[in-house]
């Protein structure tokens, strides 16, 4: 994971000020999402008493999102097209310059694009699906039975342990079909439709295993999950401070941690494949790209 990380650096470095101040406004945006359920909760509460505090709150927050969002989509694409073009003309270069086949070219510039990408989308949604698991573990332990806290505990740590073998052949499955990709210009060259229906038969059969254990990742996820979700109804309206603004904050946070947790199994997938094609990116050898 040492020669992934040092690339990501390596990008980050090219526009670090512009990249921190678009990481800045996802964090205003994460953290207002975050607390969203908190305020509207409150806002239901309050204004069922004649209270309009967390009303305001909620005014202030939402057009603070809506002036981040704005100005988030306004400045990142420029800044990481720009990046992305840089990266996939130096790496253009030197292909050329260590007289590399077109089709492997082909197959690599279209990689080019994964670290850039992963800065300016996964990373801070890496970081976002966290600090999520924690303030939704933090709310449902101050404000829910311990039952449904410590269930939602387990979950979190049984739902990538239960699917940690899907998710470990779709890497291997992706390898191969990056392989598949980087052959994809000779078999289009060789104008061999016996050649081109092996090579899209292979592509195609591989899509439709990812497509399988992405199902079977699924069914196991969602299961565990809506028992932790009808548990948690079932509880909180049991307890004595129950309120129509408690239970929607509850069944909010429930669902924000599902989805959270659910965003584990993808990301752990895309970090394997973002380190695969970082070895692919520099040219390693067989051995390693079978880490």
């Amino acid at each position: 994971m040492k020669i992934l990380i040092i690339e990501i650096f390596r990008v980050y470095k090219k526009a670090p000020i512009k990249i921190t101040i678009i990481w800045f406004l996802d964090l205003v945006e994460a953290l207002i999402l975050i607390s969203n359920p908190y305020i509207i909760g409150n806002c239901i509460d309050g204004l069922l008493k004649k209270d309009i505090f967390w009303f305001i709150a909620l005014v202030v927050i939402d057009i603070t999102f809506w002036l981040s969002r704005t100005a988030n989509k306004f400045f990142d694409t420029r800044i990481y097209s720009k990046i992305v073009g840089h990266e996939s003309y130096d790496y253009y270069i030197k292909m050329i310059n260590e007289n590399e086949d077109n089709s492997l070219i082909d197959a690599r510039l279209d990689m080019v694009d994964d670290i850039p990408n992963f800065l300016e989308i996964d990373f801070f949604q890496i970081l976002n699906v966290i600090g999520g698991i924690i303030v939704s573990l933090i709310f449902l332990y101050c404000n829910s039975t311990l039952l449904v806290f410590s269930f939602a505990l387990l979950s979190i740590v049984l739902i990538p342990l239960a699917t940690y073998r899907l998710q470990k052949e779709i890497v291997n499955n992706n390898k191969k079909y990056k392989n598949l990709e980087e052959e994809r210009m000779k078999n289009i060259s060789s104008r061999d439709k016996k050649i081109y229906g092996e090579y899209i038969k292979k592509a195609l059969s591989i899509g439709i295993l990812n497509s399988d254990l992405d199902t079977k990742i699924f069914f196991v996820t969602n299961f565990l999950q809506m028992i932790l979700l009808f548990f948690s109804i079932l509880s909180v309206t049991q307890i004595n401070r129950f309120t129509s603004g408690l239970l929607f904050t509850t069944v909010t946070y429930i669902g924000m941690l599902n989805g959270y947790v659910s965003d584990i199994n993808e990301y752990l997938i895309s970090l394997q494949d973002l380190k695969e094609t970082v070895y692919r990116l520099k040219g390693e050898n067989n051995n390693e790209l079978q880490r």
